[in-house]
């Protein structure tokens, strides 16, 4: 298995975060990078900022220039701020203008922020951004947590919304009006094209998946149990 890979700009070698992403087993390669200080993919970079810095570059305008530089060359930009969040008080002349500061580059940049405590914790954020580089969205059925053990009605909502093409709101408009998940499951084809929102392509897929004989992976009929 080859192992995680990072390339870091020569001017990150002592800020202590290659150091600790060698200890993460993530193979660091050093260059002199023009966006950017940690290129993970051709796609996500990070920009790392210590707090004080990131204040400052606030005020003298750098903050915006670079979150621009990256955002054009990278899909998916991050922005780590590495510090002790307390100390903002005592670094800020205004708040407000830290605040708007993230909200400006989140919203016009597409950056995401990531805050972290010290070198430690920047190291882990960007070794699972790593791990993760090629994570997607979780299909929409899934991301709902699953009705509990009593809630009957909820887990009837949730039977009928599994079926192709069948979400919550159509699934709650289907049981309305048939009363049973058992009623749905029996209704023919042509009975659910007239259902309003179903239509005959989702009917035909519906039809075919609760109508098509169930077999293994490998495409061959279950076994059946050995009889003792």
């Amino acid at each position: 298995m080859i192992p995680p890979r990072v390339v870091v700009d020569e001017r990150e070698r002592g800020c202590g975060v290659p150091e600790q992403l060698s200890r993460l087993n993530v193979r660091v390669y050093f260059s002199r990078l023009p966006t950017a200080d940690y290129v993970i993919s051709p796609e996500i970079a990070v920009e790392r900022k210590a707090l004080p810095d990131f204040v400052s570059s606030v005020y003298d305008g750098r903050l915006f220039v670079q979150a621009s530089a990256i955002s054009s060359s990278y899909r998916k930009p991050y922005l780590i701020v590495e510090g002790d969040i307390k100390e903002l008080t005592s670094l800020t002349k205004n708040i407000n203008s830290y605040y708007g500061a993230i909200a400006s580059v989140t919203l016009a940049y597409d950056l995401r922020v990531i805050h972290t405590a010290d070198p430690l914790q920047t190291a882990a954020a960007i070794a699972a951004l790593i791990q993760h580089s090629h994570a997607r969205p979780v299909p929409v059925g899934f991301v709902a947590a699953a009705p509990k053990a009593k809630d009957e009605p909820q887990q009837q909502l949730y039977l009928v919304s599994s079926l192709p093409g069948v979400g919550m709101k159509l699934a709650k408009r289907m049981l309305s009006r048939y009363g049973t998940p058992r009623k749905i499951m029996g209704l023919t084809e042509s009975q659910l094209a007239m259902v309003q929102g179903v239509g005959s392509k989702k009917a035909a897929r519906i039809a075919h998946m609760l109508d098509t004989l169930h077999a293994t992976q490998s495409g061959a009929a279950p076994k059946q149990e050995r009889l003792l």
